[in-house]
């Protein structure tokens, strides 16, 4: 599921024993990638409401805030890769923006390479596909909001800027997932720091994001620092509708590109 136009967690000893010597872990991965097939399956397109908030600091401290963007939009998915976006409201730093403000400041973070597009996004460790992709164990059983859950770590077999590696709490009722902690098992590009968590909601019977964070500071240097930004993103989603039957022409200007799809007119 997305979350900003874009999409979507070392490891050592923590998983060095087989997938087989650890009991119930089989099941438990068998029962999680059942969920996430018959979701994939199930679910052609969604709808939902996602409320942002964008803090980027003065400095890698976070202790005080450089600029702050509060913003509601519509977001409008169908698989496999269409999007579309409608923001209802902006505000930056306490100022509520008009819809051509919006546009503009929609229109430079594009330029600046800062669309939402992908937010919230990834490629899940717990497909099917990607069984042999990964390496799990399990950590053992904790409480979540009261509920007993159960912690399985994930990491790459071999480490890559596209996978992640961290640790999912699952249901010990029937072990879909619940929340997540993760970052990129080797940080890709410009990025120095970068994490993510996703909380879950079951959402007519399916477990979709309900909360998603993102702490990143990203910086680019060549010969000099070029520039330094420590941003934190918070996401929540909420208003789901699934399968609705969108129209083709929803998706006709955005298509398979993940920019974002402009204010509400």
């Amino acid at each position: 599921m997305r979350c900003a136009a874009i999409v979507f967690l070392t490891v050592g000893s923590l998983f060095a024993v087989p997938a087989s010597a650890e009991p119930g872990l089989d099941q438990i991965l068998a029962e999680i990638r059942r969920g996430e097939a018959a979701r994939e399956a199930a679910l052609r397109e969604t709808v939902y409401t996602a409320e942002a908030r964008v803090v980027e600091w003065k400095d890698s401290t976070r202790r005080a805030a450089k600029r702050e963007n509060l913003s509601v939009r519509r977001v409008y998915t169908r698989v496999p890769d269409l999007f579309h976006e409608e923001y209802l409201s902006m505000t930056i730093d306490g100022r509520r923006l008009s819809e051509a403000e919006i546009e503009g400041e929609l229109a430079k973070q594009r330029r600046g390479g800062r669309g939402r597009g992908g937010q919230g996004r990834f490629e899940s460790p717990f497909r099917a596909e990607a069984a042999d992709l990964y390496e799990f164990r399990l950590l053992g059983e904790t409480t979540l909001e009261g509920r007993p859950v159960l912690r399985i770590g994930f990491a790459p077999r071999e480490p890559d800027a596209g996978r992640f590696e961290g640790t999912l709490l699952v249901s010990a009722a029937d072990y879909q997932p619940l929340h997540v902690q993760m970052a990129p098992s080797m940080l890709p590009g410009i990025l120095e720091e970068f994490a993510m968590s996703i909380r879950f909601a079951e959402i007519g019977g399916y477990r979709l994001p309900a909360y998603l964070f993102m702490e990143m500071r990203i910086r680019v240097n060549i010969l000099v620092t070029l520039a330094d930004r420590t941003l934190s993103i918070e996401d929540h989603y909420s208003d789901y509708r699934l399968n609705p039957g969108l129209p083709d022409e929803l998706f006709a200007q955005t298509g398979r590109s993940r920019d974002s799809g402009g204010s509400r007119r």
